[in-house]
């Protein structure tokens, strides 16, 4: 088991699942910073909506969303070719550069439009030239950046090690030298994707974006989008947990691209005005960030042992905000038989239980706008769905994790009382 753990652990700090994690966290802010402006044009109050229609403020607080969410691929193609080149000592703006170039090669210069003939109510599509399509630049395109930035930065510094450069007198400014180094291999980089925008076009998907989507980011997204692949990555962070593992670092760095597709589709569907496509992942971290730990940080407070009535008091403020760090190691939760199984059922009942009620009508669904997991949940949750149930909802979530923890806790803190009475006897 020690040797499976080490191995997993070390599959996490492998160069290019790294980069994928810290691409993806470099760009977290442009993300959240979209989710804010969503958030103020959902605040569910009549006034306030007649206003932003009225006023045509709601149009301009669409613009920070639509360069957020609409255009996430070219921050994505950024950060990971940053990055990649970053971990090889190289020039990650340039990199960055050159990627974004070889992902403008390879994206369609065509858009389509369609209006509706008043006569007829017929559809009428137009191709406009020279136009680029928002779906090949925002949540549709996430995979294929990922994959050009990646390659594009490789193939940087494959060209930049073989020697491809113009070499400048040492009298040169730095940032002129620079700039004649960096124009073989960007040179080189761009004809690499040139031949690959034109094999493209040779087969029936036509272009890139076409073929990455069709292949690999859609069936993903309906295998991990969805919510059996939220439940699935709530209960993996539970269980690398209980090992010692960093659960959120660990399994994030692996369903990043889904959560950044699933979370950049929601924001355009939002700002467009239609439904969430992948509610799940709007109100998955809301629910489950930090609700269990939370329940049995509260439950501390009733111990009769020692050490839960200290720890209850240190980790209620950083409780209260998600940061579990505390209760985690100060439980410990790490290898623990007793509360390990309400730790691992706690995000399946709260995902479960808040499917069926906003299904059903009590609890108002997503908008699609996304807050920070910072937040505490009921607030969250309220940002999230932009109603009052939302806020009710995150405190009933509360009671309940306190009555599945309830009964394990009663056993863990006879445990502990125990221990307690046997230290000092011995003393």
């Amino acid at each position: 088991m020690d040797k499976f753990l080490e191995k997993i652990v070390g599959f996490t700090q492998k160069r290019y699942m790294k980069v994928l994690m810290d691409g993806f966290m470099s760009i977290a802010a442009v993300s959240i910073a979209g989710s804010l402006f969503n958030l103020i044009k959902s605040i569910p109050i009549g006034a306030w909506q007649t206003f932003l229609a009225t006023s045509g403020l709601g149009t301009l607080l669409s613009i920070p969303v639509s360069i957020t969410s609409d255009l996430m691929a070219i921050y994505v193609v950024f950060a990971m070719a940053y990055c990649l080149a970053k971990s090889f000592n190289r020039d990650g703006f340039a990199a960055g550069i050159i990627a974004f170039g070889s992902f403008m090669i390879l994206t369609p210069l065509t858009a389509s439009s369609t209006a509706v003939d008043p006569a007829t109510g017929e559809r009428l599509v137009t191709t406009v030239q020279n136009a680029i399509s928002l779906s090949a630049v925002g949540s549709q395109g996430i995979f294929l950046a990922i994959i050009v930035g990646l390659l594009s930065a490789r193939l940087y510094v494959f060209f930049l090690d073989r020697g491809w450069k113009i070499k400048m007198p040492d009298s040169v400014p730095s940032n002129v030298a620079s700039m004649f180094e960096n124009m073989l291999p960007g040179g080189a980089t761009f004809i690499v994707f040139l031949a690959i925008r034109y094999g493209m076009s040779l087969t029936s998907f036509g272009t890139a974006q076409a073929l990455i989507y069709g292949i690999l980011q859609a069936p993903l997204m309906k295998v991990g989008g969805g919510f059996g692949g939220l439940l699935i990555y709530m209960v993996m962070i539970k269980i690398f947990w209980l090992f010692g593992i960093h659960g959120g670092m660990l399994v994030n760095s692996a369903m990043y691209p889904i959560m950044a597709a699933a979370t950049a589709a929601n924001q355009s569907a939002f700002a467009a005005g239609l439904p969430a496509p992948y509610p799940e992942w709007a109100y998955g971290s809301a629910v489950c960030a930090g609700i269990g730990l939370l329940a049995l940080n509260l439950l501390m407070f009733i111990a009769k042992s020692k050490q839960f009535k200290a720890l209850a008091k240190i980790a209620l403020p950083t409780s209260l905000f998600n940061i579990t760090e505390p209760m985690m190691f100060g439980t410990p939760m790490i290898m623990n038989v007793i509360l390990g199984i309400p730790f691992i059922l706690s995000p399946v009942i709260s995902v479960l239980l808040t499917r069926l009620v906003m299904t059903i009508g009590l609890v108002a669904w997503p908008t699609g706008a996304s807050s920070n997991m910072f937040i505490p949940s009921p607030i969250g949750m309220a940002l999230l769905n932009a109603h009052w149930t939302g806020f009710v909802w995150g405190l009933v979530l509360i009671v309940i994790n306190m009555a599945l923890y309830y009964p394990f806790f009663l056993v863990a803190d006879k445990r502990a009382l125990a221990q307690e009475k046997e230290s000092e006897a011995a003393e």
